[in-house]
């Protein structure tokens, strides 16, 4: 083989690892950002789905409650439903709640037969209301009484990806973290009261 061949050769190798890691350099943050979305969006669908629960089961224990629920529950110390809330949070492992997230400072009981309002008042706490038709106690006293609790939950579901939370309507940042604001809300038939 003469020697020009041969340098052709070496060169045509050389040049075709240079292009592969041109295309490598060019293609890995695309890669890493499309990795990185799948794995917040996974993170952002187990927190809406734990807290989804977590709300199922606040609202259940809410409707059973005994004698006076929906008057004395929220004035009770620790108010009512929010210890509930808080213990079934921490036992549910929600992504990233510390004890005592929701405390007294974003908990709210609106007066009975008070509609939610539209928008939560925080980006993360716990509200409630009782409400009743046409003017039957509450709690019910026979299952012919109809009477609901109605609870919202809301709650910073943590952002791994970094920058994502400055992308406008997506995310927050605070000083001390960035979040993405996940809510539900749970309503539930009261039981009748079974007497004190």
């Amino acid at each position: 083989m003469s020697t020009l061949a041969q340098f052709t050769s070496r060169t045509g190798h050389r040049s075709h690892r240079g292009q592969s890691l041109t295309e490598l350099a060019l293609l890995l943050p695309l890669l890493l950002l499309l990795v990185g979305g799948v794995i917040q969006y996974g993170v952002l669908i187990s927190a809406r789905h734990s807290l989804i629960q977590v709300g199922r089961d606040v609202g259940r224990w809410a409707a059973t409650q005994g004698p006076d629920a929906c008057d004395d529950a929220p004035t009770a110390t620790p108010p009512q439903p929010l210890t509930e809330a808080d213990a079934i949070a921490q036992a549910t492992s929600l992504l990233g709640y510390s004890p005592g997230d929701w405390n007294t400072g974003n908990f709210m009981a609106y007066p009975n037969n008070t509609p939610l309002p539209a928008s939560p008042p925080w980006t993360s706490g716990v509200e409630v209301v009782w409400s009743s038709d046409g003017g039957a106690p509450c709690p019910p006293t026979d299952s012919t009484e109809t009477a609901w609790v109605t609870v919202r939950l809301t709650y910073h579901a943590p952002v791994l990806l970094p920058g994502l939370a400055y992308v406008p309507g997506i995310g927050t940042c605070t000083g001390s973290d960035c979040y993405l604001a996940v809510s539900t809300t749970a309503e539930f038939r009261m039981e009748p009261n079974a007497g004190p």
